[in-house]
């Protein structure tokens, strides 16, 4: 069997038994952050009623997963709470931006008692926002 190497700008062909390079595992970016196996060869059913695999399906979906993964998740105790309060986060973000245009206007038309109270509540907001992070 015959190994072909990008060596350069040429391309060399290297018999295996005398590559003594090791073979090259990638790792995705999630399977480093998470530190699961390449491969997931275990395989195990589970039995629902129809009524819990409806419940499951809703909760996958809210969480913005498979429930095939938002179970695996689940089960390994891997909290989905990010996935969950993306909705939370960009809404909240949106409101922010509508506080900051609204303190803009407020300086520009001299209303600085309005623009000092919209300040106050901007920076709760970037509180509670970065409770969610």
């Amino acid at each position: 069997m015959v190994d072909s190497r990008i060596l350069g700008f040429y391309t060399c062909s290297v018999p295996r038994e005398f590559d003594n390079s090791e073979p090259e595992q990638t790792v995705s970016a999630e399977q480093q952050r998470t530190g699961t196996e390449a491969f997931r060869t275990v395989i195990r059913s589970t039995r629902y009623s129809p009524r819990e695999w409806e419940i499951v399906q809703q909760r996958a979906a809210a969480a913005g997963l498979s429930p095939s993964r938002y179970m695996r998740l689940v089960t390994l105790g891997t909290p989905l709470g990010r996935r969950i309060n993306h909705e939370a986060i960009v809404a909240l973000n949106r409101v922010g931006v509508n506080l900051n245009n609204m303190i803009r206007l407020a300086i520009r038309s001299g209303q600085a008692l309005l623009a000092a109270e919209a300040a106050d509540v901007l920076k709760r907001l970037r509180e509670v926002l970065e409770s969610f992070l």
